[in-house]
């Protein structure tokens, strides 16, 4: 079995590295990739004031696959502490970018899908599960397999498969979260 997780752990690294690119994404610190997007969806406002109408542009937010990896395989708890501070790490960078790079210097929200239930109300995300369809299927496939070549050990439950989550950060939420006073 370990030479089909190496072999599938290749596999997808490759593909990320396509998507990079052809996503045009750009790294923020050691976790995340970043790229402007056009939001497709009906006007949403955020607790914030914050509003995002269709077209208006976005951030749109990717986890680095292979830097969760080498997260390495030791307990749950070590592991999430490590992914914590990388994310919180990530986070300062974005809000950094958000204040000096000129390409995301309008960005209203930031924008991505993952499976972790629980993605920082705290300091300011939105989560909401991914609406039930085709995409949804292919995003809970995607993440199933990402945890099968990249931490077996999280493959313990069927009950425990990933649910595809959007979140959503304000920009204003970031910074006041994660932007230089909070340092």
């Amino acid at each position: 079995m370990t030479w089909l997780r190496g072999l599938a752990r290749n596999c997808l690294a490759g593909v990320d590295v396509v998507y990079r690119r052809r996503h045009r994404l750009q790294p923020v610190g050691p976790m995340l990739y970043v790229a402007r997007a056009r939001y497709p969806g009906p006007p949403m406002t955020f607790a914030d004031g914050t509003r995002l109408a269709p077209g208006d542009a976005y951030g749109a937010l990717h986890f680095d696959n292979s830097r969760i990896a080498a997260l390495g395989e030791g307990s749950r708890v070590r592991t999430g502490v490590r992914f914590a501070r990388l994310l919180r790490e990530s986070l300062r960078h974005l809000a950094e970018a958000t204040r000096d790079d000129p390409a995301l210097r309008d960005l209203p929200v930031f924008h991505g899908v993952t499976w972790i239930r629980e993605h920082g109300e705290r300091v300011g995300f939105v989560s909401e599960p991914l609406p039930t369809g085709p995409r949804r299927r292919l995003l809970g496939a995607h993440f199933r397999m990402l945890r099968w070549v990249f931490a077996p050990s999280l493959c313990t439950s069927v009950s425990d498969a990933p649910e595809p989550r959007l979140f959503w950060l304000t920009r204003s939420g970031l910074l006041e979260n994660f932007g230089r006073s909070q340092r």
